[in-house]
């Protein structure tokens, strides 16, 4: 039996892609074939890529809403750098806060797992069950929005169901270490734009991150232990941060 997997378009193929199609760009702008412009002419191509790999191969429901918006606003500003379509900035840059409006809008609406939720906006903060024993509470899902602003939120449950986090030019700290996770993981899909996110977890979950940032970062600072029996629970982090970042730690 053959196990080998087959090709698969992801984010690294798209990017290697792009890297090596300015490579052949530039090397015939050096031998005088074409006229291939300015390097930075080409920033945009670092939206389009993560757009298009949301649109063409999504890792969850729903991903490709937020690709297509990336691959339009990417294109928008190739297409003006090279010459092909000519805008003022200041008459379009509106349209720019339209389309996270939007996509804001469309996350909340999203259909959720049916559990209780929480939600907080600017300094707010709070505990879930609180005074319960670790472990205790009943089904938990995040549903936290920041706006200039932030709070910190400790959890406290046997069975966290994952949920939302979006915050716009502020912060959340998201402290998950007297939680457990009922099934065998749990996804928070997240969106930060000038602002981020601490996790703190359990050293017994195991976290997978797949968050695509964009003049941001990611730092991975949490431990693992082996879990006492089975196997370890775990947390998958999905999601775009735009000048931002987020840190998982314990």
């Amino acid at each position: 039996m053959n196990d080998t997997q087959g090709f698969r378009i992801n984010e690294k193929v798209i990017t290697g892609g792009l890297l090596l199609l300015l490579g052949v760009l530039f090397i015939l702008d050096n031998f005088h074939v074409i006229d291939a412009g300015s390097l930075w002419d080409y920033w945009p191509l670092f939206i389009i890529g993560p757009g298009l790999s949301r649109v063409l191969t999504p890792a969850r429901p729903g991903q490709r809403v937020g690709g297509f918006i990336l691959v339009t606003i990417g294109s928008f500003f190739l297409l003006r750098n090279l010459g092909f379509l000519w805008v003022p900035f200041h008459k379009v840059w509106p349209f720019g806060l339209v389309a996270l409006g939007l996509y804001v809008i469309w996350q909340a609406a999203m259909p959720r797992t049916p559990a209780a939720m929480t939600g907080s906006m600017g300094g707010a903060q709070a505990s879930l069950a609180p005074g319960a024993p670790a472990g205790g509470g009943g089904p938990v899902a995040l549903s936290e929005f920041a706006l200039c602003g932030g709070g910190h939120r400790i959890v406290q449950t046997a069975d966290f169901r994952g949920g939302s986090v979006t915050v716009i030019a502020g912060g959340f700290e998201i402290d998950l270490r007297q939680t457990a996770i009922a099934g065998d993981s749990a996804s928070v899909e997240i969106f930060a734009m000038m602002g981020g996110c601490v996790f703190r977890v359990p050293e017994t979950w195991k976290v997978e991150l797949n968050v695509t940032p964009l003049l941001g970062g990611i730092d991975m600072k949490a431990r693992m232990a082996p879990p006492a029996e089975g196997a370890p629970k775990i947390l998958r982090i999905n999601g775009f941060i735009l000048m931002g970042g987020v840190e998982v730690k314990n």
